[in-house]
């Protein structure tokens, strides 16, 4: 922009020059023509004179006429110049008096022609004030603004025509005198001043003019008019006032040999105008030389700026753009997987240093400029970055490991205690001990769970792989079984014959049993928190959900966000790990969970598992009817009863078309077929610990026989078959029998098979049956994780 500047402000300079150069050339254009109009109106004048001389005889007026059409043209020449001129201030005040005496000139010319009535003095002034006007404005070229030389010439060529013109005044003067017959006073002052005029003009011109311009005038005024004429010229200035002029010529004569005279000096005053006009020409087209060699000087400067320009920045932007690049892909890319993979990987060293290598792979430096020695800089911070992020990452890996090592000695003396619990519960009879020690069981297991939770926040698996698959409502009931609140879990409908596998088991146990927990903890305590399985399709899909006040979108939002990004480390998941063990578990197995919420209406979390982690059972099961307490719906009770159950129509066909599944259908009302009477589990179970079992005698335990089943247990054991095989009734939407006061499913026994009430017992003996009885419910109904080696059998 400076150079834009400066270089405008030097070609407005010589733009001003070249408009000056070219406003001088017309000036002095005019001033050529203007030399000619006054060779002309000199003419014209001594022609007037003559008339004045001759009496205003015809051939005199003749000649004034013609003379007058050649001013004319002169004038129509001058007028036409004059109109495309741009005047300085200091000559518009004579080319305005020189309008002003052209348009009074046919006055003039008709006083002329009129005769004795004009006087001639009158016209010959106004004639003379006519052609002074002319040669002031020559004379006023010099000031044009054109350089000192030519301003000496222009000088020059004015005082030629102040001579010519004083040449023309003693002409003048001279016809008239001759015309008068005498010489007066007045007429020789008009002589000798014009005389003196010459001299002086000439002296100026000789003075300003270059000597080629001298030698040409000289060359001009040389032959034998020119010598007559200065005779003559002579002959008059030395002439006396009073007395006639002797010229041996007449006036025409005088006015003759001193017009030749003049017009040479005019001839020379043209040459000298071209001349003139020729240096002004050249002077002008330098100046538009010089704008035409500026601009073009400015336009190879500025483009040459512009490709040396474009040539820096090109390389400049082109660093630029790559450095740009380099570092949106680090900050973008390279860094976020690297810490990804830190997170996700076992944290090898080979694997951590090929990671720090892919991240801080160095951008291309290109050249030592100061975009190269950025890009050196940014290179650094990245190394220095990715080597925080690696130590940090080693830093965490160690960390995990130690929380891993340590979750899992403490998972092992967690099993070794349940072992332990388990034996004493097998031997105590106490009710109260008993009850403690059913507590402190529940507390291992809940121990437990906290103690997966760390494994899995540490980078390893919640438990370890099962023996074999475990069947979905197994899987469930255990999951509701590792929470503070399990009493509040109900499963809805479970598909009996869907198994998970032994490699996914203890995880998707752990994933369903911590979204239990929150499902509980963040639910009215009075609420059931309901849990469903069922297979759609090739997709198993489980729902946990509450009836509590629902959650915020705040804090919905937020919940999923720590459900997607679950290596998120905070100072939340020091309190709430829930989801973030959720969350690695799913990610993990691949396993897809969503949250909805709906206000007062409570919470639901849908898990989808893929099909490779389940599959069907080739044993068909029963499916979990709807509703039931966990504590009511226990596998393994279900497995022990005193009779046999209802049954329960097994699940087939195609998948409920909606989730969570509704079931309005009620069980079939077939009538099964009759078989043999169903094992008595729980009589058997009773009796493998003959100490303690209500059905053993001391003869039978010094021979060593097996007793035999009491009648009552019989009784009501055919029973009970024989209720079941009756058609059913109505039944509720979930298959239930509908209540009937007065009704018993089960007849009573007939008063014949009645025995009489058992007399009083030892109390001692009847409390550590009690405990028998307990101890093998709840072997029956509780799920050990781990069977280990030191477990002594049962």
């Amino acid at each position: 922009m400076a150079t834009l500047a400066l270089t405008g402000v030097s070609a407005a300079g010589a733009a001003s020059a070249a408009s000056q150069a070219e406003q001088a050339r017309q000036l002095v254009a005019l001033g050529g023509t203007a030399s000619q109009f006054v060779a002309q109106l000199q003419r014209e004048r001594v022609a007037a004179a003559l008339v004045f001389a001759r009496g205003s005889n015809a051939p005199a007026v003749e000649d004034y006429r013609r003379q007058a059409r050649l001013t004319d043209l002169i004038a129509q020449e001058f007028g036409a110049a004059r109109q495309g001129v741009r005047a300085p201030q200091s000559l518009q005040e004579p080319l305005r008096r020189i309008e002003d005496q052209l348009a009074s000139l046919g006055s003039l010319r008709q006083q002329v022609q009129a005769g004795p009535d004009a006087i001639s003095s009158l016209v010959v002034f106004r004639y003379r004030a006519v052609v002074a006007d002319l040669v002031a404005y020559r004379q006023g070229l010099s000031q044009v603004g054109v350089d000192s030389e030519t301003g000496n010439d222009l000088r020059a060529g004015s005082a030629l025509s102040q001579a010519i013109e004083s040449l023309g005044l003693m002409q003048v003067a001279v016809v008239r005198s001759v015309g008068a017959g005498q010489l007066t006073s007045a007429g020789q002052q008009e002589i000798v001043s014009a005389d003196v005029g010459f001299v002086e003009a000439m002296t100026a011109f000789r003075t300003l003019a270059p000597a080629r311009w001298q030698a040409r005038v000289n060359a001009r005024l040389s032959g034998k008019e020119v010598l007559q004429a200065e005779r003559l010229q002579g002959l008059v200035v030395r002439a006396a006032p009073g007395a006639p002029l002797r010229l041996g010529a007449s006036a025409s004569g005088w006015a003759a040999v001193v017009g030749s005279r003049m017009d040479l000096l005019h001839s020379a005053e043209q040459d000298l105008n071209a001349e003139l006009l020729t240096s002004v020409t050249r002077q002008r087209d330098e100046q538009r030389r010089s704008i035409l060699t500026l601009s073009g000087a400015v336009l190879a400067c500025m483009g040459l700026m512009v490709a040396v320009g474009w040539w820096v920045t090109r390389s400049m932007t082109g660093s630029l753009h790559g450095l740009r690049a380099g570092a949106i892909a680090v900050a973008a890319d390279r860094l976020p997987r690297m810490v990804a993979e830190l997170n996700r990987s076992e944290l090898e060293p080979t694997t951590v240093e090929r990671l720090m290598a892919e991240a801080a792979a160095p951008i291309p430096v290109h050249g030592t400029d100061e975009v190269g020695e950025v890009t050196d800089a940014f290179n650094t911070v990245v190394r220095e970055a990715v080597r925080i992020a690696g130590e940090q990452a080693a830093l965490r890996g160690t960390v995990g490991a130690f929380i891993l090592s340590l979750a899992r000695r403490l998972q092992s003396r967690a099993d070794r205690m349940m072992v332990s619990l388990d034996a004493l519960e097998r031997d105590e009879e106490d009710p109260d001990r008993l009850k403690k020690l059913f507590d402190l069981d529940h507390v291992a297991t809940l121990i437990r769970r906290m103690v997966a939770n760390l494994q899995v926040l540490a980078g390893g698996r919640a438990g370890r792989s099962r023996p074999e698959a475990l069947a979905l409502p197994d899987l469930l009931r255990a999951a509701g079984g590792e929470v503070d609140d399990y009493k509040r879990v109900h499963l809805g409908f479970v598909d009996g014959d869907v198994v998970v596998g032994r490699d996914v088991a203890e995880e998707l146990m752990h994933l369903i049993a911590e979204l239990i927990d929150n499902a509980a903890r963040y639910s009215p305590p009075d609420t059931p928190v309901m849990v469903e399985g069922c297979r759609l399709g090739d997709l198993l899909h489980i729902q946990v959900r509450d009836v509590g006040i629902g959650m915020r979108e705040a804090a919905l939002q937020a919940a999923r966000d720590r459900l997607a990004y679950p290596h998120r480390m905070d100072s939340t998941t020091t309190e709430q790990m829930g989801l973030p063990v959720v969350g690695r578990i799913a990610e993990r197995l691949g396993i897809k969970v969503e949250i909805r919420s709906e206000h007062d209406k409570g919470t639901s979390v849908d898990v989808t598992v893929p099909s490779h982690h389940f599959g069907r059972s080739a044993a068909e099961r029963p499916a979990v009817s709807p509703a039931l307490p966990l504590a009511v719906i226990d596998e393994r009770t279900r497995e022990l009863p005193a009779v046999s159950t209802r049954s329960v129509p097994p699940v087939g066909g195609p998948p409920p078309p909606a989730w969570p599944p509704m079931f309005a259908t009620p069980p079939s009302t077939a009538t099964p077929a009759a078989g043999p009477p169903p094992p008595l589990a729980i009589f058997e179970q009773v009796l493998r610990d003959p100490d303690h079992s209500w059905f053993a005698r001391a003869e039978d335990a010094s021979t060593g026989a097996r007793p035999t089943v009491p009648e009552q247990w019989r009784v009501a054991a055919e029973a009970a078959v024989a209720a079941s095989r009756q058609p059913e009734g109505e039944v509720t939407l979930r298959g239930l029998p509908v209540r009937r006061p007065g009704r018993r499913v089960i007849p009573t026994i007939p008063a014949q098979t009645r025995r009489t009430l058992p007399q009083p017992r030892d109390p001692d003996a009847m409390r550590r049956r009690m405990a028998a009885v307990d101890q093998a419910l709840g072997a029956a109904g509780r799920r050990t994780h781990h069977s280990l080696s030191e477990e002594p059998p049962r």
